[in-house]
């Protein structure tokens, strides 16, 4: 089968052996695969060991739909019992696209821990959307936000646009500030607002630069929150107006259960829900065959590309 590696040579898409079914896990044949940010400052580090690729989803051999939560945790320390399994040291033993192989591949093996049934019909092309619409409902879970509140994104990438849209399907309003013209283009399909206006309760930060994260202080109500969803590959400056609003900065990683839900399986449903995520956010979609130009291609936001599917 094919699959995409980062090489000393840069991104290739090499054949390899067929995965086998044994008792850790099943063969999951892969209808979409997304690259993510985090996939670009990997590859930018250097070669990955294995196959690269955290957001995807695809067929059983009985033909069912489903999504991949690519983290597994140990299952019985504190964290993972409490709920907050994503806190877990354990995850990073087997996390599909770090340190097993991922989806970007005609078949992955995966544990049935990580199989989350996707509701009918969601279309295949699009399952995996439903990975980074699961961070985005961790976070907006994360926010904690009472009636009446309003909340803005700083950030129109994909995680951005998709806390936007698990905002606006909660019934909250929400604007959010882009960079870019398809982006913009993005949230006006989304049915949420483009022209901030005002202090809000809630700022999701999905930018992760100093001068958004200052942005977000400035624009956050005294006692608000800022919920940090974007990795800050940059330090960024606690300014006294944090102190002086008293703001509350809450960190969001990954997902797991808010509330006895699972925020994967939430994920699904809201993707079911919600199909024009996919016209709005899927720019660009590649055979593995163009991996190269596909990881080229999701690194140039001005150019115009927010997700970037690879479709074996």
């Amino acid at each position: 089968m094919r699959a995409v590696r980062s090489t000393e040579a840069g991104i290739v898409s090499e054949r390899v052996p067929d995965p086998v079914p044994d008792e850790h896990g099943v063969v999951v044949r892969v209808t979409s695969a997304g690259i993510c940010g985090s996939d670009l400052h990997a590859i930018a580090a250097g070669p990955v060991p294995v196959v690269l690729g955290h957001e995807f989803g695809g067929l059983l051999a009985d033909g069912s739909l489903v999504a991949v939560r690519p983290i597994r945790s140990c299952g019985t320390c504190a964290h993972c019992t409490g709920g907050a399994e994503y806190l877990c040291s354990g995850i990073y033993a087997h996390f599909h696209g770090a340190s097993i192989d991922g989806g970007l591949a005609e078949q992955v093996l995966v544990h049935p821990d990580c199989l989350v049934p996707v509701p009918a019909g969601v279309d295949p092309v699009l399952v995996a959307l439903v990975e980074p619409v699961a961070v985005a409902v961790h976070t907006v879970n994360r926010a904690g936000l009472r009636p009446g509140e309003r909340a803005l994104v700083i950030g129109g990438g994909t995680i951005g646009l998709v806390c936007a849209a698990v905002l606006r399907d909660r019934g909250v309003p929400v604007d959010v500030v882009t960079r870019h013209a398809a982006q913009t283009r993005a949230a006006v399909a989304l049915g949420v607002g483009t022209a901030p206006e005002g202090r809000y309760a809630v700022v999701v930060e999905a930018a992760g630069s100093a001068s958004s994260f200052a942005e977000a202080i400035r624009l956050v109500q005294r006692g608000g929150r800022i919920v940090l969803v974007a990795l800050p590959w940059d330090p960024v400056a606690l300014t006294p107006a944090v102190v002086m609003k008293e703001v509350s900065i809450v960190p969001a990683i990954y997902y797991g259960h808010h509330e006895g839900r699972d925020e994967f399986a939430e994920a699904a449903e809201v993707l079911a829900r919600h199909p024009e995520l996919g016209d709005a956010l899927v720019t660009h979609r590649f055979d593995l065959d163009d991996a190269a130009e596909a990881f080229r291609v999701a690194g140039e936001r001005s150019a115009g590309a927010i997700k970037v599917h690879l479709v074996p």
